[in-house]
């Protein structure tokens, strides 16, 4: 296993997890409009998980890993400022911790996807 695929590992161990406590949320938030779309989006990032695993030289997963979870990304920070800091003065550490996930995953799929475009 080379380096770029251990990357990969590691980013589809943290989307698995990442998606994990996502659905979490609604256990110890209740059910609002925005831990829907977290729910939803943890979903989806436990399936790209399991994706990256399995399917470590697809370049459509790559680009997937890189582009969903830049989404997300922007998104959770959204979500913590409009939902958390401006509204309760409070910190959401789900999402912290989901936003720090998504700063990991995202250069190590796109570092990967221009890798496997190199492939002949």
């Amino acid at each position: 296993m080379d380096i770029r695929e251990k990357l990969v590992l590691i980013a589809g161990i943290l989307l698995i997890i990442s998606g994990i406590t996502h659905v979490s949320q609604i256990a110890v938030y209740g059910i609002e409009g925005h831990i829907i779309g977290a729910v939803l989006f943890g979903i989806i990032y436990f399936v790209l998980g399991i994706l990256l695993i399995m399917l470590r030289d697809n370049k459509i997963v790559m680009l997937l890993g890189a582009i969903l979870p830049s989404i997300g990304g922007i998104l959770g920070v959204g979500r913590l400022i409009l939902f958390y800091v401006l509204a309760t003065g409070e910190l959401n550490f789900f999402i912290i911790f989901h936003v720090i996930v998504d700063i990991i995953v995202v250069p190590i799929c796109g570092y990967s996807f221009f890798q496997l475009r190199e492939v002949p």
